[in-house]
């Protein structure tokens, strides 16, 4: 009889993290490991800030619309994927990595709007939030 036994990493999870991402593909990956978590947790701090707060009312409708968005975003997203190679040298790479990270920001402000929401303090955020928007190009 087989049983499976997962070893932890020898040198820890950043090390791990760090040889993920070494190579272009592990990093493209990685990336969108990182966006599919990221709108998870969206989703359900959205959920949880209508539900808690009185000044927003919390429709089951417009959260399976937000879902299905949501989902609609990853399959482009992981569409692009094969597309990328059809740009000529690293270009592929470049537009892939231009792509998700900007998906990331959007998203993690996302998660800041959703935690104000939720009558949480976004003050700590608003470096990190204007630093984000000046990157994207709306802090102009």
């Amino acid at each position: 009889m087989y049983f499976l036994t997962i070893q932890p990493h020898p040198h820890g999870m950043f090390d791990f993290l760090r040889e993920l991402i070494a190579t272009e593909d592990g990093l493209v990956l990685f990336l969108l490991g990182l966006i599919v978590v990221m709108e998870i947790v969206d989703f359900l701090s959205g959920t949880f800030a209508a539900m808690i707060n009185p000044d927003i009312e919390y429709k089951s409708k417009i959260g399976i619309n937000g879902l299905i968005r949501k989902m609609m975003g990853i399959i482009l997203l992981t569409v692009l994927i094969p597309m990328s190679v059809l740009l000529p040298e690293q270009t592929g790479v470049a537009f892939l990595y231009t792509i998700y990270v900007g998906y990331l920001i959007l998203t993690f402000k996302s998660l800041v709007e959703n935690y104000g929401k939720a009558k949480g303090d976004t003050s700590i955020f608003e470096n990190v939030t204007a630093a984000f928007e000046k990157l994207i190009g709306k802090g102009k």
